[in-house]
């Protein structure tokens, strides 16, 4: 059986979703499942005639993607920077020496593509910390950002979305040293 595709988006970047509630644990009785695209966001549910799916172990939303690239961060208590490590339309991990707690809430400038001005979230909160390691869900991130974000992934995967009309303003530099 084919993976299916958005219904939104057309994109074949989808994602098996956990099942919520009585309703979608019926339906996969009847082999319909939940999925969530990658790109746009959108949770559907789809026939797989003939797949048996284990309960879903893994709860995150999204397939995050391997990356490398500069990120500057802050709220009125910590500015910092470090780097992205991995990435998708709703969240991501970065190393850093700034000491974050759960539940932190940040600005980030994401400098995913060079010379082009940084991608920015809004606000992201920080969702788990690991010896320098921290991982941050999205929480508001403008449309034109997000569609920029969504296109950096679709990119990254190869997948087909609609152009983007990126920011004509030039990119900010990323400061060499951080306040404390």
């Amino acid at each position: 059986m084919m993976q299916p595709t958005c219904p939104v988006c057309q994109s074949g970047y989808v994602r098996r979703s956990p099942r919520a509630g009585m309703f979608e644990n019926i339906l996969s009785l009847l082999y319909v499942y939940p999925f969530r695209c990658q790109l746009c966001s959108y949770r559907f549910t789809a026939l797989q005639w003939g797949i048996r799916y284990a309960t879903h172990q893994d709860l995150r939303q999204y397939e995050r993607i391997g990356v490398r690239f500069p990120v500057l961060f802050g709220n009125g208590q910590v500015v910092g920077k470090g780097t992205v490590t991995d990435v998708s339309v709703g969240d991501c991990a970065i190393e850093t020496a700034v000491q974050l707690n759960r539940g932190d809430a940040l600005k980030l400038e994401l400098f995913a593509k060079s010379g082009r001005p940084p991608i920015i979230v809004a606000q992201a909160v920080v969702r788990s910390v690991r010896q320098g390691q921290v991982g941050l869900q999205f929480v508001d991130v403008e449309e034109t950002e997000k569609a920029r974000l969504n296109r950096l992934v679709a990119d990254m995967v190869g997948a087909f979305i609609a152009p983007v009309q990126e920011p004509a303003e030039p990119a900010s530099r990323i400061p060499e040293e951080t306040p404390h």
